[in-house]
């Protein structure tokens, strides 16, 4: 009985993993327009604009998970 008593306690580790949304790990989409005109060339800078700025977002979102 006094060998038992003796025993530290065993500490079992467990990784915890977090849990990113699928909508953030999901392929940010570009567009596909084909420009004509210099206005379709503008309108097509704006939507490559908007995808680039989505993607950061979401990169931030998931450091932000990831870091909690």
């Amino acid at each position: 009985f006094l060998a038992a008593g003796m025993c530290q306690p065993q500490i079992e580790y467990i990784l915890v993993k977090p849990e990113v949304p699928a909508q953030l790990l999901k392929p940010t989409p570009i567009s596909t327009r084909q420009p004509v005109t210099y206005r379709d060339l503008a309108v097509l800078a704006t939507e490559h604009l908007t995808s680039a700025q989505q993607a950061n977002a979401d990169k931030a979102a998931i450091k932000e998970i990831l870091s909690e």
